[in-house]
């Protein structure tokens, strides 16, 4: 870990830190941190480290974290008892609702710290670890105070005993926990499964693979001319140290394994057990994830880590499986990045497998794995945008020449994920309502010039109530044109729900710079389309309005802007960060 990287996730704690709400969930918190972990260290490629300067770092590091978990811990506990307290009518105090916490807790945490082979230090620094002692010493002092009056309930009793016990579980006693279960997992339910059996997967991943970095030197008699291979490491298992014995038994145990990965050491996860576990208990597309966790990391420093064809394999599942549904993954952004990392070195390729061979033209191995990410491709797929102009060109050129292909930039496959997972939801989404304006044009803005007149003079809400969502956006965009920022705060929600704008905010947000008060709406905009969004019970409601932009050039799939909008009692309004 270098400087940069130790200056990164300070600012990574920092920011996490500053933005903690009122009332939040903890647990994405912190996974939003480990998330980011994980993104760093995915480009960092592995050197023999400087002991005492890394081993320095890692420590402030770690007191970083347990700082700041300690700080939001203990936020969210009193938000979360604070839940539990409201309409109990019980019988226990709360000395009594910790009396088994506080008999079974150490327990079972010693156990799984002699099941993993680790040292106390150690252990208590894994993530999760960590996390489960915030909230158990927090109960622990809360058990203690002789002026807390509350009584519970034999409900919440249980629920506290429940949610504190599953918090040290190791990945392995969550399945088996799931497998108990009478009933297959709801969807949403198993989305939480899979979060909390990834984060704890990866908080083990990263301390085996820290502990085999910082080891690096005591593998040395297993390499030949440099190389160190998967085969030959095991042959040589019982030589290694005591330590580097032990995280290979305890990863295997936990359905984690040690792959060589360009001569480093890496852990990842053996999908195939988890997988056949399972099957009765998680429907099948959200059980594909396990394969595809199974198959990082895809990339190493840039270059791929499966064959061409694996690494095929392994896109098509992604895109046959991942759904905006599914966002509340605690890894589903990371996996974005990874396909389009995946995506960028099968198409652009690398300096030891290039596109081109030596007559100039495209490899047939990539000509085959590009047409087969297309004819397999779902109907949404991001290939449809990135890639089939690009196969286009090659193919009228006799495989010889892009102008896409040259051009084509990381962002450009980051946006084509983002507009296809987009357009595969909406489409299949139970709207019960949905509004289109297929031609931008006077009437339009006609419509949206007498919204202004009114609203901007009082900005009183309810004159915006009958307003359909697209010209709650029209008028957005009116009034920025207009330089009516005061009128632009006016259409954002208000709450801690979703954030509260300040004015000054509103006035620092940065637009395209054809905005002015001589543009008109139908100079920039082709289209309009909202859908409104299927919500669950006690849900706000919810849409998605998509405007397409025009474009004189060429017609662009990517040349879309699209808003998410909250219906309020006084009609369709925008959140803090609507495009987001």
């Amino acid at each position: 870990m270098d400087d940069k990287q130790f200056e990164d996730r300070m600012k990574l704690l920092k920011k996490s830190y500053d933005k903690v709400p009122s009332q939040f969930q903890l647990e994405k918190i912190v996974g939003q941190i480990e998330s980011e972990n994980q993104k760093l260290q995915a480009i960092e490629h592995i050197k023999k480290p400087r002991k005492n300067r890394q081993k320095l770092i890692v420590w402030a590091i770690s007191i970083a974290s347990i700082f700041i978990l300690s700080i939001l811990g203990t936020t969210y506990f009193f938000e979360y008892d604070k839940q539990l307290q409201q309409g109990s009518d019980g019988q226990y105090t709360f000395a009594e609702v910790f009396e088994d916490i506080e008999k079974d807790y150490p327990v079972a945490r010693e156990k799984n710290r002699k099941l993993l082979k680790m040292k106390e230090k150690d252990y208590a620094e894994i993530g999760f670890v960590n996390w489960a002692d915030t909230r158990y010493n927090f109960y622990k002092k809360l058990s203690k105070d002789e002026d807390r009056k509350m009584l519970y309930s034999e409900n919440q009793k249980d629920e506290y005993y429940k949610e504190t016990m599953r918090s040290i579980q190791l990945p392995q006693q969550l399945i088996y926990t799931t497998m108990a279960n009478e009933k297959k997992l709801t969807d949403t339910e198993a989305r939480i499964y899979i979060s909390e059996y990834y984060d704890r997967s990866t908080d083990l991943i990263n301390y085996y693979n820290n502990l085999f970095m910082e080891h690096s030197e005591d593998l040395d008699f297993v390499r030949e001319d440099g190389n160190l291979e998967w085969k030959r490491l095991f042959m040589n298992k019982d030589k290694l140290p005591q330590i580097l014995k032990n995280a290979i038994d305890s990863a295997e145990i936990q359905n984690l394994g040690l792959k060589i990965v360009y001569n480093n050491v890496i852990f990842g996860f053996n999908s195939d057990v988890t997988t056949a576990k399972l099957e009765d208990k998680v429907t099948a597309r959200l059980l594909d994830y396990f394969t595809i966790l199974h198959g990082k990391p895809f990339t190493y420093g840039g270059d791929l880590v499966h064959s061409i064809d694996e690494t095929v394999f392994l896109l098509n599942i992604i895109e046959k499986t991942w759904s905006l549904a599914d966002q509340e993954l605690s890894f589903f952004d990371e996996l974005k990045g990874d396909y389009a990392n995946a995506v960028y070195s099968l198409v652009k390729g690398s300096n030891s497998n290039p596109v081109m061979d030596a007559t100039g033209k495209v490899n047939r191995e990539y000509r085959d794995a590009w047409l087969n990410l297309l004819e397999n491709g779902s109907k949404f797929s991001p290939t449809l945008v990135y890639l089939k102009p690009i196969v286009d060109e090659f193919e009228a050129s006799n495989w010889t020449s892009s102008k896409h292909w040259g051009n084509l930039q990381f962002s450009d496959i980051e946006d084509a994920v983002n507009h296809s997972l987009h357009e595969s939801f909406i489409s299949t989404s139970d709207a019960n309502y949905s509004e289109t304006e297929k031609m931008i044009g006077t009437d339009f803005e006609s419509r949206i010039h007498s919204y202004y007149k009114l609203f901007s003079k009082t900005h009183n809400q309810a004159v915006l109530k009958d307003a359909k969502a697209i010209e709650v956006v029209g008028l957005y965009y009116y009034s920025m044109m207009m330089d009516d920022y005061d009128t632009v705060y006016e259409l954002f929600v208000k709450g801690e729900k979703y954030g509260i704008p300040s004015k000054d905010k509103v006035r620092e947000m940065s637009f395209d710079e054809y905005f002015g008060k001589d543009t008109r709406l139908s100079e920039i905009f082709e289209k309009m389309t909202f859908v409104q969004l299927k919500t669950v019970r006690d849900e706000d409601v919810q849409g998605v309005t998509r405007i397409v932009r025009k474009n004189e050039d060429e017609i662009d799939l990517l040349n879309v802007s699209e808003f998410r909008l909250i219906k309020e009692e006084n009609g369709w309004r925008l959140p803090l960060n609507p495009t987001k």
